[in-house]
């Protein structure tokens, strides 16, 4: 099977086209799945079998994790419950936990997680259509199971980056076979001029056709940013005040739950 790994839809702030016309786009170009991973919204299970029976390709649901912007990304497949803890061990250990597969995309890029191995990843993403520095920088010196995803925003960008896997057309058998390394990534990275079609695309479909609906998406990014920022701000100052207590006072102060790695 060729299986894509990371697919994003207009669900996604920085995405054009709808689930429905990414699937079809996707059958066209001959892949035999998607992962839909769009940017901390789960894809919903029961509309992921809609489009599996009615396109005839398997859509598995997935999302990527992390704010956009300034935190590092992580992808979960087979996960049907909101995952709301911020630290990447919780998080990686909650998809364990739930049967679920976590997947390091574009690990050498400035949003991804170098030290995957180490951190308990299930596979690696060594081939991203849309990251070909990080590609070229892999090291899997654990040797992990490795998959290639294509990363895609908009339609242009399907049917380039995929995984060819020996499985069953299930999501069960098609992360157990990602778990025992049955898979290795496939095709190439996206031409550079399929890559640049996206930005008239997403200027026609997302900012002129709705305006108001794309500065609301902006201001909701711009907000999570100053909160993982002022997050982060707010974890070193304690971490600086408890170090203070223990060498003088000995008092003690809360730590908070926060962890933007």
């Amino acid at each position: 099977m060729k299986v894509d790994f990371h697919v994003h839809t207009n669900r996604s702030i920085d995405a054009v086209h709808s689930p429905r016309l990414m699937v079809k786009r996707a059958k066209k170009t001959g892949l035999d799945g998607i992962v839909i991973t769009d940017h901390n919204r789960l894809f919903p299970k029961r509309e992921a079998q809609h489009l599996t029976k009615e396109f005839g390709i398997l859509v598995i649901p997935g999302i990527e994790g992390g704010n956009i912007a300034v935190q590092k990304h992580w992808i979960a497949l087979g996960v049907e419950r909101p995952i709301t803890m911020c630290r990447i061990d919780s998080i990686l250990s909650f998809i364990r936990n739930e049967g679920g597969l976590s997947i390091a995309p574009h690990p050498q890029a400035r949003l991804g997680y170098a030290d995957y191995t180490s951190l308990g990843f299930d596979a690696v993403e060594s081939l991203n259509g849309c990251e070909p520095d990080s590609n070229q920088r892999i090291n899997n010196s654990g040797h992990i199971p490795e998959v290639g995803g294509s990363d895609a925003h908009a339609l242009p960008m399907l049917g380039f980056t995929w995984t060819r896997i020996n499985a069953d057309a299930t999501v069960e058998s098609i992360l157990e076979a990602v778990r025992k390394g049955w898979c290795r990534p496939g095709g190439s990275i996206i031409p550079f001029f399929d890559r640049l079609r996206f930005y008239p695309q997403y200027i026609t479909h997302r900012i002129l056709r709705e305006p108001m609906a794309a500065y609301a998406s902006a201001w909701k990014v711009m907000r999570e940013i100053r909160l993982v920022k002022t997050g982060e701000s707010s974890s070193t100052a304690v971490e600086h005040n408890r170090f203070q207590g223990d060498q003088h006072s000995r008092r003690s102060i809360p730590v908070l739950p926060l962890d933007w790695r």
